[in-house]
């Protein structure tokens, strides 16, 4: 399923998350690590998962190998992926009551976006 036909986000959406972006501290990455570990094993628990969730599930892992397997990022791509992994995590989603749409939109962003700074890596 194509997630960006269902929901977009818009330039003032995405302005006001490069402002987060640019307020993310690096050292609390561990934290949010650890948070999202728990977070995607309850999700992973539930009976059954949905196409918007599953993606999820896929893109969120994938910005988390890109994060632990290339120490050499640059502060900016390391900054996006921990944000797309924070948002997932933080309870108090922006756009209430549309369960993970928001979050599966916001990390495939966050893949769209780094994808040009990394030609050698296979992203989802």
């Amino acid at each position: 399923m194509n997630i960006s036909k269902i929901f977009q986000l818009t330039e003032e959406d995405k302005a006001h998350y490069l402002r987060l972006i640019d307020k993310i501290n690096l050292n609390k990455s561990s934290e949010i690590i650890q948070s999202l570990n728990l977070k995607l094993d309850n999700l992973v628990s539930s009976k059954k998962l949905n196409t918007i969730e599953t993606d999820l599930i896929k893109n969120v892992s994938v910005l988390l190998s890109i994060y632990q397997t290339y120490p050499d990022l640059t502060e900016s791509i390391k900054k996006r992926i921990i944000f797309a992994i924070s948002y997932f995590c933080d309870s108090d989603d922006d756009i209430p009551d549309i369960g993970y749409l928001d979050d599966a939109v916001v990390a495939r962003w966050i893949i769209d976006s780094i994808s040009a700074d990394l030609p050698a890596v296979s992203l989802a």
